[in-house]
């Protein structure tokens, strides 16, 4: 609902091509101007002059600059595809700034600055005013059953009486004839393992393993190319036979141990390439895992909040990482429909919900802007149980 699903796709397709080009052109533009370093050792005006020299040196400076592009785009697709959740599991139909930056351990600053501008190119559908993100939604026209009183609510999100200060919620707002609630999902899907994983996590589950073999399959040929390199580079009889081999055109121990040189500086970035790129597949291979477990738990779960101690073990992941694991899988889009919110100082994974009491049993107030499992009445203070329930 909040987010830019077209534009996010073109973006993510197009920082994959960008940080293939960068890395590309980096292992070649590096490798081959050390070769050429090493080539021409003492002679700078060679070095300096060659023809090739300010493409490598162009890509040498660009292709960092790009890569730090893409984790920043990256990032922010992240960002706002929780945001994007964390809006869709609001009560109120707005969400500060701070209250997002205490979520997600960012600074109010950046928080702010994200939300500035994150409708431009990311997500749609709020507007921000105010220090906060104004919720959209289809304006209704409600009777308060309370007080009698007429007035508009933002369908989809609590609110209160202008009149008696009644919610509109609670004191059982209709219009049309019909009752409405908070919701924060799509009507008509069942709360299933599949209702809270992303629609490909399944091919995730077999292709990203498959990546992750192919990037160490690559290190280990250029491991092993490498070694067998190294072991030839003084072997004597081998120089001798490439000299004497009348189709190879290299006739002097230099030109070869040049080449040989040139052979394990290519395998020695592209190992340092790939390497980054297997640990971050790694990650995602822990985040589609936690995706996967978080998913089959959630269509058990008959609460609306969960703590980190009832969430499944994961490697023994403490509370912190836990929560930490959850949060990188939500920016990933691989577990949907539930976000991070922070209840009675802790954070806790939130789902579907909706408010199912409207007054205090004890004194018969209004119950406003309930967000918890459990509500504090502001007239007596008395605490009522189970005021906000999953939502079925």
């Amino acid at each position: 609902m909040y987010l830019r699903k077209g534009r996010i796709t073109f973006f993510k397709i197009k920082n994959i091509l960008l940080a293939v080009i960068a890395i590309a052109n980096l292992i070649v533009s590096i490798s081959m101007e050390v070769f050429l370093v090493v080539r021409y050792w003492g002679d700078s005006y060679t070095i300096m002059h060659a023809k090739a020299t300010p493409e490598f040196i162009f890509w040498i400076i660009a292709g960092p600059l790009m890569l730090i592009y893409v984790a920043w785009s990256s990032g922010n697709i992240g960002d706002a595809t929780f945001y994007s959740g964390y809006f869709e599991g609001d009560l109120d139909g707005f969400v500060s700034a701070e209250e997002l930056a205490e979520v997600t351990g960012r600074s109010v600053k950046k928080v702010r600055r994200q939300l500035k501008y994150f409708p431009k190119f990311y997500m749609k559908n709020y507007k921000f005013e105010k220090d906060r993100a104004e919720l959209a939604s289809k304006t209704i026209t409600c009777d308060c059953l309370s007080c009698g009183g007429v007035f508009e609510k933002k369908l989809f999100f609590t609110g209160e009486c202008p009149y008696c200060g009644s919610s509109d919620l609670q004191a059982r707002v209709l219009t049309d004839g019909k009752f409405y609630s908070i919701s924060n999902e799509l009507k008509g899907q069942p709360k299933t393992y599949s209702y809270y994983t992303a629609n490909n996590l399944e091919t995730k589950k077999i292709l990203f393993p498959i990546l992750l073999g192919l990037s160490l399959f690559v290190i280990l040929i250029c491991i092993l190319t490498g070694i067998d390199t190294l072991s030839k580079y003084n072997d004597h009889d081998y120089l001798v036979s490439i000299i004497l081999d009348p189709n190879d055109h290299r006739y002097d121990f230099d030109n070869i141990h040049y080449d040989m040189i040139y052979s394990l500086l290519a395998d020695f970035f592209i190992i340092a390439g790939l390497i980054p790129v297997a640990v971050k597949r790694l990650k995602k291979i822990g985040y589609v895992k936690i995706a996967d477990l978080m998913a089959a738990f959630l269509a058990r779960v008959k609460t609306p909040f969960v703590g980190a101690e009832k969430i499944p073990a994961y490697k023994k992941a403490d509370y912190a990482k836990k929560i930490n694991l959850i949060f990188r899988s939500l920016k990933k889009g691989y577990l949907k429909n539930c976000t991070i919110e922070k209840h009675s100082g802790e954070l806790q994974v939130a789902l579907a919900k909706k408010i199912v009491k409207d007054r205090c049993p004890n004194c018969g107030g209004p119950i406003v802007g309930a967000a918890d499992a459990d509500y504090i009445c502001r007239y007596c203070d008395s605490k009522i149980m189970d005021v906000v329930v999953k939502k079925d």
